[in-house]
């Protein structure tokens, strides 16, 4: 039997895609049998409520550009070497990834297998992996229109790949004003630090805080009786309904909130290689008047301030496209062709 192979690994910001897209090509009716995860030790977790069949191995990883990747030259190729032959059985119809180290690999591999390949890229400016793999696709589909550092004559601009079983209702069990903070599925020690800050100001003792801290980070105990912090969330759309306005980082995953209409205080990363997509993805939402850029605790109080003051206002809408029906079309016809 064909499959289509998902490659994902990391943190949640690559893998959710991948979890995404499988789940929308399984609610039009593809057999579970027809698909295939390769992750690592961190992606497989997300995976535990789906019965598909995974491939689990410690790719090589690196977060100081391709210098790194050159180095450990023996160790990729015993990567590719592994993939090639775990997939040669499977008989795989087409490779799709959601980038970061994995995808060089992942591009090798298809040549080799002599299956199309696929890629999502879910940040304005892509990735080292992306970039390094895209002459090997035939697609780039991505999220953000006009992605830069990357082959330009490979790319779909589809938007992001999203849970589209998430429905913003505003439900909220209170009437107090609501923010969540969140800094992706590692948590971010600089939003966490502004969550702590804003818990002891005076001004804002009546405003209830939901708090993602991340899965591994402490919590700190606070006084303060309207304070709920989360190490880490799986019902997301209870979260959203219960929020205002959100504060995160600016990685790929905002456009889900985006997507809800949801307004964003964002802190873009400021450091490594992420630094630069996260700037840009915060701009292109900023420029859609979907979010505003903060870089300090001042710039977050007074954003606050604006928007609980201007909240009664009609909000503009922005729209926010899901890539889902896209991509998910072009494999599921690679699948039965």
């Amino acid at each position: 039997m064909s499959k289509g192979v998902f490659l994902c690994v990391g943190t949640g910001g690559h893998v959710l895609p991948a979890y995404n897209i499988i789940k929308s090509m399984l609610n039009q009716g593809l057999d579970k049998k027809n698909i295939l995860v390769v992750t690592d030790s961190r992606g497989v977790e997300y995976f535990k409520d789906k019965d598909i069949e995974i491939i689990v191995y410690p790719f090589v990883s690196s977060q100081k550009g391709i210098g790194v990747y050159l180095l450990k030259l023996i160790k990729m190729l015993k990567s590719i070497i592994f993939l090639y032959k775990s997939l040669k059985k499977h008989k795989p119809q087409f490779l799709f990834t959601t980038g970061a180290y994995i995808a060089p690999i992942s591009a090798i591999v298809s040549k080799l297998l002599n299956v199309n390949f696929y890629i999502h890229e879910q940040n304005v400016y892509s990735g080292l992996g992306n970039k390094i793999a895209a002459p090997f696709s035939n697609i780039v589909f991505t999220s953000f229109p006009d992605t830069q550092n990357i082959q330009k004559n490979k790319i779909n601009y589809c938007g992001p790949i999203l849970n589209l079983d998430l429905n913003y209702k505003k439900t909220k069990v209170n009437s107090n004003f609501t923010i969540g903070f969140q800094g992706g599925s590692q948590g971010s020690e600089e939003i966490n630090d502004l969550v702590y800050k804003i818990c002891e100001d005076k001004r804002y003792l009546d405003v209830d805080i939901i708090h993602i801290a991340g899965k591994d980070n402490a919590i700190v105990n606070t006084s303060r009786i309207n304070y709920f912090p989360h190490n880490y969330i799986h019902d997301m759309e209870l979260f959203y309904n219960s929020i205002d306005l959100q504060v995160s980082r600016s990685g790929g995953g905002v456009l889900e909130a985006a997507y809800l209409n949801i307004f964003q205080l964002l802190i873009p990363f400021k450091h490594g290689t992420t630094s630069s997509h996260q700037r840009l993805n915060a701009e292109y939402l900023e420029k859609i008047n979907a979010a505003k850029i903060i870089d300090n605790y001042d710039d977050l109080t007074n954003e606050i301030d604006n928007f609980i003051k201007n909240k009664t206002k009609k909000i503009n809408k922005f729209k926010i496209e899901a890539g889902n029906s896209v991509i998910s079309e072009i494999l599921l016809d690679e699948l039965i062709k």
